[in-house]
């Protein structure tokens, strides 16, 4: 056998190997074992902390540090929004904060190919921060994270962030455009 084609059957080894792990933690995900239950990582596990274990569903759940971190960040949001009055303005905290998790949400979508049809960002459409009640307006967010079977609250936590960040920084171009 010529070297070559040694190096293209290990390549090939090396990629059916790779491709079973991540086929292993894909079926892992929203699964309990001694496995993060939202990612599949099998490090440091502990009980989530966060503020909304019923509603995000880790209630009882092993997650992982990261998972942990970004469930307590996601949580703190939607409680913020919950907790903001119903006003029909677009300029609302809860308009803002709504708009926040639904751009993040659309980004994680497009960065990951998802269908538009079982996405969060798809299911969190069904809510109106400017028209529903404050019950009604939570279990259609709530139920939107349900709906989609939602697991990769890292990288919403993340886009959430880059969302929030991106809206601090239109506010302070704001202001220094008004200081002149």
């Amino acid at each position: 056998m010529s070297e070559n084609a040694r190096d293209l059957k290990s390549a090939e080894s090396l990629l059916l190997a790779l491709s079973g792990d991540v086929e292993l933690r894909q079926s892992r995900i929203r699964k309990t074992g001694s496995w993060c239950f939202f990612c599949a990582d099998d490090h440091s596990l502990a009980r989530c902390g966060c503020p909304m274990p019923e509603s995000l569903g880790c209630l009882g759940q092993r997650v992982c540090a990261a998972c942990a971190t970004a469930h307590r960040a996601i949580a703190g949001h939607l409680k913020r929004m919950f907790a903001a009055p119903i006003v029909d303005r677009s300029s609302s905290v809860r308009a803002k904060l709504f708009s926040q998790l639904h751009g993040a949400a659309n980004e994680l979508a497009d960065k990951k190919g998802e269908p538009m049809e079982g996405s969060l960002h798809f299911h969190l459409a069904q809510a109106c921060p400017f028209d529903d009640e404050k019950p009604e307006f939570k279990g259609k967010i709530l139920h939107a994270f349900e709906r989609s079977k939602f697991g990769d609250f890292q990288g919403l936590a993340k886009e959430l962030a880059r969302e929030t960040d991106e809206e601090l920084k239109l506010k302070v171009a704001r202001w220094f455009s008004c200081i002149r």
